[in-house]
């Protein structure tokens, strides 16, 4: 049986959230503490984010195919935000940096992360898009 695409948000809101939570007690090992603190933070408010968005998404006026679409690029791009500012604190170098990476070269592990953010940001602002397409259409409906 496949589960609504309203309890999957709810489902991955709660996932990135536990992942916000956990990555809060790990903050003080980051070699960027800056970096490390809005992973934490982006965790938890994407989390709460999707959780939200799953109370709103069966109300959006929608077909199937998009409404799934967007779901997993919504929830994607919010997983890749984290994953991105994690890389960035852990490996990363910046003028915040408390010492050198463990693995690799500080600037690999800064282009990663950087890369990593730039493809959620392009997906954050296709999910809006989607999104707002489902509410100007469920406004247009409401109106008439």
């Amino acid at each position: 049986m496949q589960q609504s695409v309203d309890l999957r948000l709810a489902r991955h809101g709660a996932i990135l959230l536990l992942l916000g939570m956990l990555t809060g007690f790990v903050i003080t090992k980051f070699n960027d503490r800056g970096a490390g603190n809005a992973a934490h933070l982006t965790g938890l408010i994407g989390g709460y984010g999707l959780i939200a968005l799953g109370l709103l998404w069966p109300k959006l006026t929608i077909g199937r195919r998009w409404s799934d679409a967007g779901a997993w690029i919504t929830s994607v791009s919010l997983y890749l935000s984290w994953l991105g500012l994690v890389v960035q604190g852990s490996f990363g170098s910046g003028s915040n940096a408390s010492h050198s990476p463990p693995l690799g070269s500080a600037a690999l592990w800064d282009y990663a992360g950087k890369t990593t953010l730039f493809i959620a940001v392009c997906m954050s602002l296709l999910s809006v898009l989607i999104i707002l397409v489902g509410l100007r259409r469920l406004s247009a409906k409401n109106d008439a």
